[in-house]
C-alpha cells in the first residue's frame, strides 16, 4: 500500500511567521539629545530683551560713525601731509578746503594751509592762517617754527648762520621742511659753499630725499652743465614721480641741452599740478615758439590776454608767432602797452621794430630798431656777467645791481628782481636796487611794495 505524502495540517489559531529583511535604522546626533522643552513666552523678560539690544545699539552706532568720521579726517590729513612733502600745494589746498567743508576749520587744517602758502610764497595767506591756527589753539611752539623758516627761506634774517642753527634746533625737527628752507635762504646769499656743504649733511641724515639730488641739478643749469643738470633731475623725477618741483627744473635742463620737445613735455607734467604758474605758461610758450608750434603758442595763450593775465613772457611768445604768421597788427596790439612800460626792452624793440616794418611805419620801425641795437651790447653781456656773479668773482652789490639793471629793463622782470633782491641781501642801503624796485613795483601795480622801498629812500636822503 502505497503511502500518499501529505502536507501537515496547520494547526487552528497558530499565527504564520514570514522571515523579513532587517530594517537599518540610522541614529543621528541629534537623537541622542533629549527634547528641550519650548518655554513659555515671559512678556517682561521680552521687554528687557529688547531694552538691551536698543541700549547695545545706542552705544554701537555712534561708535561706528565717529570710527567712521575719524578714519575720513585722517586719511584726508595723510593726502594733504603727503602733496605738501612732494610740494604739491594746490593738491593740499584742495584737499584742505575739502576737509573744512566736511568738518569745518581745525587748527590743524590751518597750520597746514599755512604751511602750503609758505611754499607758495603768498605771504598775506600764510600770516592769515598761521594767526588762525594759533587763535584755535595750534602748538605756539610750531608755528613759530613756520614762521622761522619763512624768514629763513626769505633770507630776511640779520645772521643766516644763527638762523640756520635755531632752525636746525626746532622742537620735532622735520628735515623735509627745514632742508629747503635753509637752501633756498643760502641760494638766495649765494653762499654756494655753505649749500654744497649742507648738501652733503642733508644726504646723510636723508639718503632717500629728493631735495639733494634736486638742489644739485639747479647749481648744474646755473653753471650751464646741461647734461650733468639732466642726469641727476632725471633721475630725481625717475624715484619720485610725484615730486612737482622738479619736472619744473627738468625743463630748463633740457632747455639747456636743447632738447625742446622733452622740455615741453617736462613743464606740462609740471603745470599739471601748479595749472596757475603764470610764469611756466610763459616759458612754455617759448619752448613751442622755438618748436614752431605757433598754433599751440596761440591756443595757449590769447585767452590770458583777453581776460588781462597773461605776463610779458608770454605775449613776447605771442607776438614771435604773430611774426611768423605774418600779423603785424596783432603784433604791436600784444606788445604796445609793454613797449609804452619798458621802453628798453631789447626784445619787444626788435619784434615791433619788425611789425612797424611790414606795416610801413618807417619812423617808428627806425625807433624800435634804435632801442634794440642800443641794448644789444648790454644783453649780450649777461652771460659772463652771470658767471662771474656765480664763481664768486664779482661779490660786490654794485655787479649784482648792474645785472639786476639789465635783466629788469632789457630782457628779464622776474630776473631783474632776483639780482636786485641778491644787491640788497649784500648791502640793505644800496640806493640803485631799491629805485629800481621801486619802478618795477609800481609798473607792475603794486604800489604797497613800491611804497615801502621809496620810504627807505626817502628816509636815506633825509639823513644824508
Amino acid at each position: 500500500m502505497v503511502r500518499s505524502k501529505t502536507k501537515p495540517k496547520k494547526e487552528s489559531g497558530a499565527a504564520t511567521i514570514t522571515p523579513s529583511k532587517p530594517e537599518v535604522v540610522i541614529s543621528t546626533l541629534d537623537d541622542f539629545d533629549r527634547p528641550v522643552p519650548t518655554p513659555r513666552t515671559n512678556p517682561s523678560h521680552q521687554r528687557w530683551a529688547w531694552l538691551r539690544t536698543a541700549c547695545l545699539l545706542a552705544i554701537l552706532i555712534p561708535l561706528a560713525l565717529f570710527g567712521y568720521f575719524r578714519n575720513r579726517y585722517t586719511t584726508s590729513i595723510a593726502r594733504i601731509q603727503n602733496s605738501l612733502a612732494n610740494w604739491d600745494n594746490r593738491a593740499a589746498i584742495a584737499e584742505l578746503k575739502d576737509l573744512e567743508k566736511r568738518d569745518g576749520l581745525t587748527a590743524e587744517s590751518a597750520f597746514y594751509r599755512a604751511r602750503a602758502y609758505r611754499h607758495l610764497g603768498d605771504d598775506f595767506a600764510f600770516a592769515q592762517f598761521a594767526e588762525l591756527a594759533k587763535q584755535l589753539g595750534y602748538p605756539k611752539d610750531r608755528i613759530q617754527s613756520e614762521k622761522l623758516l619763512r624768514d629763513t627761506q626769505l633770507g630776511v634774517v640779520d645772521d643766516q648762520d644763527a638762523a640756520m642753527a635755531n632752525v636746525m634746533a626746532m622742537p620735532n625737527p622735520e628735515m623735509e621742511e627745514i632742508g629747503p628752507a635753509i637752501t633756498y635762504g643760502l641760494l638766495g646769499r649765494l653762499q654756494f659753499t655753505t649749500v654744497d656743504a649742507f648738501l652733503r649733511f642733508w644726504l646723510e641724515q636723508d639718503p632717500n630725499t629728493p631735495w639733494v639730488p634736486y638742489f644739485r641739478g639747479m647749481l648744474s643749469i646755473s653753471n650751464r652743465d646741461g647734461e650733468a643738470a639732466v642726469k641727476l633731475l632725471e633721475q630725481c623725477a625717475k624715484k619720485h614721480p610725484e615730486f612737482v618741483p622738479v619736472y619744473r627744473q627738468l625743463a630748463s635742463a633740457y632747455s639747456l641741452s636743447r632738447d625742446n620737445e622733452r622740455a615741453v613735455l617736462a613743464l606740462q607734467r609740471y603745470l599739471k599740478s601748479v595749472p596757475e604758474d603764470l610764469d611756466a605758461i610763459g616759458v612754455l610758450a617759448g619752448y613751442l615758439s622755438t618748436l614752431d608750434r605757433g598754433d599751440d603758442v596761440i591756443q595757449l595763450i590769447e585767452p590770458l590776454v583777453e581776460s588781462s593775465s597773461a605776463t610779458i613772457d608770454m605775449k613776447t611768445a605771442l607776438a614771435r608767432v604773430y611774426i611768423a604768421k605774418d600779423l603785424p597788427k596783432n603784433v604791436v596790439d600784444v606788445l604796445g602797452g609793454i613797449a609804452a612800460l619798458w621802453p628798453e626792452d631789447v626784445r619787444i624793440a626788435n619784434l615791433l621794430a619788425q611789425a612797424h616794418q611790414s606795416l610801413g611805419n618807417e619812423p617808428d620801425a627806425q625807433r624800435f630798431a634804435k632801442i634794440a641795437e642800443t641794448g644789444q651790447a648790454d644783453v649780450q653781456s649777461i652771460d659772463n656777467r652771470l658767471a662771474r656773479l656765480l664763481s664768486g668773482v664779482d661779490s660786490t652789490p654794485d655787479k649784482h645791481f648792474e645785472l639786476g639793471h639789465i635783466f629788469l629793463h632789457k630782457q628779464s622782470r622776474e630776473d631783474g628782481v632776483h639780482w636786485l633782491n641778491s644787491a640788497l641781501s649784500i648791502d640793505p642801503t644800496y640806493l640803485p636796487a631799491h629805485e629800481d624796485l621801486v619802478i618795477f613795483f609800481s609798473r607792475s601795480n603794486q604800489p604797497q611794495l613800491a611804497a615801502r622801498h621809496q620810504r627807505y629812500i626817502n628816509l636815506r636822503r633825509g639823513t644824508q
